[in-house]
């Protein structure tokens, strides 16, 4: 038997229209308290038990790409070598980005379904 690959589903998106208030309805009607926000980019990860749901502010391109929306990440505490794990096994993979805090790859299933996973320092 093969050890997961990842650690936990760290997040899940929900693309919403009014990104203000949306964070306002989710806190105020849910009682879910920020995590974090980032207003720039347009994120906003709320506390919802052990995973967060993560508001991403909807873009005009969102409607146009095909395949670009991912409702998950998976968490791994080692991304270079879920990286190379998916490589070595023919997952279709993008290159690991990073924003100096939060290290990320997208990837496909074998349908196509775009998956993403992150990893940050807890």
């Amino acid at each position: 038997m093969m050890l997961s690959l990842f650690t936990r589903i760290d997040t899940v998106f929900l693309k919403v229209q009014d990104f203000e208030s949306a964070i306002a309805w989710y806190s105020q009607v849910l009682g879910f308290t920020v995590r974090w926000r980032d207003d720039n980019s347009g994120y906003a990860a709320l506390n919802v038990g052990e995973t967060p749901l993560t508001l991403v502010r909807k873009s005009n391109e969102d409607e146009t790409a095909v395949n670009s929306i991912v409702p998950f990440n998976f968490f791994v505490s080692d991304i270079e070598g879920a990286y190379e794990h998916l490589l070595q096994n023919g997952v279709k993979v993008g290159p690991i980005q990073g924003d100096g805090n939060v290290k990320w790859f997208k990837f496909q299933d074998l349908e196509g379904n775009p998956l993403e996973v992150c990893h940050f320092k807890e």
